[in-house]
């Protein structure tokens, strides 16, 4: 029998796993956080999990949630899928036991892909730091953040992130048993899990169920980030052009299969022009809603000081774009790729046409002028995708928050290199976005690591900056076990650790190319303040 712990819906039994220097630590596979959102739940915010009688198998991972796949084009996943994976090297022996610090995975992939999967978030290299791992699911696409704007309907958008804040919960409530210490909790995530986790230092229902947060390639500044609009009867009117209200839109919607609402929303994704808003993502909910996960724009509450002080990690890849670059060449995209579809959406510049033409000459001026295309490309959507947001993030809770924000750069060019490998990209110049996962996780693509290799050298330099920050609130506590200090950003002075084949510390390292971007959100009454 595999190790049993007593959660507060009932007991669960595990099973054994091996981390990279081969110690064997426990791990909990589809441990369910909420009801399954479905039949009548379906649309609505996370409800808390039943309880059992006996002892629940948990050594299966559970399905993803519905989705199609990004890479392989089909349909995977159910629609309950809401569940998590807890990975512990120790269980307590007695309440005076020494718990260990948590960190807390929330996946990328856009709000509309990826799971907690071993495949891509194997614990191996995590588990030999001595901290418990959890990884969760969330909902996605419109299942997970469909909006209708009469209250009547209690569909106010924002569900994926409510069951954010849900396994949040449960993990207060029940990750001492795990050994973990519900006083040391550490978000981090990637890309929209980055955002999803930059949400959770703005949102007042996440406020005290996390201590620290590593917001890594995403931010709720980016433009993809900020704010996302669609309407539940546009959708609906896909599947029947007779749609004229939200209660018949409804009744539609709700009642579909989840094979026929998956594609409506294709179809409704193929609507949306370059550059325009995107339809799926955070919602701002009306003020006056008791249970808004977020009612104002994330800038506005940045500004404001009013949101969840906690020490943060903000980071990016120094060619975060050559993956959306190869996945535009790989949906068979054969459109020219233009300066103006990158001008945010939240800008206004299209009352003054001279002035938005003469930014969009400034930026084919400065991103287009390469003999390399895919490097133009890449370095464009890097910049106006990521690192835009990423930065003007940092210098605003540099300015609002007394508490530490580092930044880091990540150029690294190993074997570990996760997108790079998984899309037979190794041969492009710069570390893709998705390439950081490699560090920090045992994935599907992940090559035997030889002792001293680079390789080596980096997942350990990596892991022991994450986790020391969890730890401690500080990833170089010991000058001697990294050979330097990484000192907090502040707002004129962007101290920015630089990790590649060694570490170094920069200043201001994109400031050249990112004046052009500050000018350009100058131009939009709610961006001002971004850069």
């Amino acid at each position: 029998m595999g190790p049993v712990v007593k959660t507060l819906q009932g007991a669960v039994e595990g099973t054994q796993g091996t981390d990279l220097d081969g110690n064997h630590f426990h791990k909990f596979l589809g441990i369910p956080y909420a009801k399954p959102p479905i039949g009548e739940l379906r649309f609505k915010e996370p409800q808390a999990p039943s309880s059992w009688i006996g002892i629940r198998e948990t050594i299966e991972e559970s399905n993803p949630c519905y989705q199609k796949n990004e890479y392989t084009q089909q349909y995977e996943g159910s629609e309950d899928c809401l569940y998590l994976n807890v990975f512990t090297r120790e269980l307590p022996i007695n309440e005076e036991y020494n718990l260990r610090p948590v960190m807390v995975w929330i996946h990328g992939g856009a709000f509309t892909g990826g799971s907690n999967s071993t495949k891509f978030y194997g614990p191996e290299f995590l588990l030999s730091q001595d901290v418990v791992l959890v990884t969760i699911n969330y909902r996605l696409g419109f299942l997970g953040f469909l909006r209708f704007k009469d209250p009547q309907f209690n569909i106010s958008g924002n569900m994926g992130l409510k069951d954010q804040v849900q396994a949040l919960r449960w993990i207060k409530d029940n990750i001492q048993q795990f050994n973990g210490n519900p006083n040391n909790v550490t978000l981090f995530g990637e890309s929209a899990g980055g955002a999803s986790i930059h949400y959770h230092v703005l949102s007042p229902l996440s406020r005290d169920l996390f201590h620290k947060a590593i917001i890594q390639s995403g931010s709720a500044l980016s433009p993809w980030g900020d704010e996302c609009d669609h309407t539940a009867v546009q959708l609906a009117k896909l599947h029947d052009r007779t749609v004229s209200t939200e209660k018949e839109a409804l009744e539609i919607l709700k009642n579909l299969p989840v094979e026929e609402l998956y594609k409506l929303q294709m179809a409704f994704l193929d609507t949306v022009p370059r550059g325009d808003i995107r339809p799926i993502g955070l919602v701002i909910e009306p003020s006056n809603r008791k249970n808004a996960f977020i009612n104002r724009r994330p800038i506005d509450i940045i500004t404001s000081g009013d949101y969840n002080k906690v020490p943060l990690i903000f980071g990016y890849t120094n060619r975060e774009g050559i993956l959306f670059n190869f996945l535009r060449k790989r949906r068979g995209d054969t459109r020219k790729v233009l300066a103006e579809n990158f001008i945010p959406h939240n800008v206004n510049l299209k009352s003054n046409r001279e002035l938005r033409q003469s930014y969009i000459y400034k930026l084919e001026n400065l991103y287009f002028n390469g003999a390399d295309l895919d490097d133009n490309i890449s370095l464009i959507i890097s910049d106006a995708w990521f690192i835009t947001g990423i930065i003007g993030s940092v210098k605003n809770h540099a300015q609002t928050s007394a508490l530490p924000v580092y930044l880091y750069k990540l150029s690294l060019e190993t074997q570990l290199n996760f997108a790079k490998v998984f899309c037979h990209l190794i041969h492009e110049y710069g570390c893709s976005h998705a390439d950081d996962l490699g560090y920090l996780f045992k994935t599907i693509v992940t090559p035997p690591i030889s002792p001293g290799s680079v390789e080596d050298v980096s997942v350990k330099r990596i892991l022991g900056l994450w986790t020391n920050f969890a730890r401690f609130a500080n990833p170089t506590p010991n000058e001697d076990q990294f050979g330097l200090t990484w000192k907090p950003a502040m707002a004129r002075q962007l101290n920015t650790l630089h990790i590649n084949d060694d570490l170094k510390i920069e200043v201001n390292p994109e400031a050249k190319r990112l004046d052009l971007w500050r000018q350009i959100y100058q131009h939009g009454n709610a961006t001002k303040k971004y850069l």
